[in-house]
């Protein structure tokens, strides 16, 4: 049997359902693939396996090729990229990746 407990607003509950319900079935596994903020691992004592880190893919920017139009940061909902003028900012810890937004995904912009 598989289970999984994902989606929905941050606070509802959903760590807290998977880490019981792993705590509750003999033999099970708990996988957490919060991208954003993996804590299982605050609910259990001793040593976590870590198996490998989980990320979102971020745009890369070719400056050479930009016009700084600024269409990158109307289509980012994340406020991720703003362009001040000639200048492109990129933060990576607003980005939750371009996969979101309609467009072909992240690539060179």
């Amino acid at each position: 049997m598989k289970i999984a407990v994902a989606s929905g607003k941050g606070g509802t509950g959903k760590t807290t359902i998977a880490v019981n319900l792993a705590l509750s079935i003999s033999g099970s596994a708990l996988i957490d693939c919060d991208v954003e903020g993996p804590n299982c691992h605050l609910f259990f004592k001793g040593p976590m396996k870590k198996v490998k880190d989980v990320t979102i893919p971020a745009p890369d920017f070719d400056l050479d090729r930009c016009t700084f139009c600024g269409k990158c940061s109307d289509l980012c909902q994340y406020n991720a990229i703003s362009v001040i003028g000639r200048k492109l900012l990129f933060f990576k810890e607003l980005c939750h990746g371009c996969h979101n937004q309609g467009t072909e995904g992240p690539g060179p912009l």
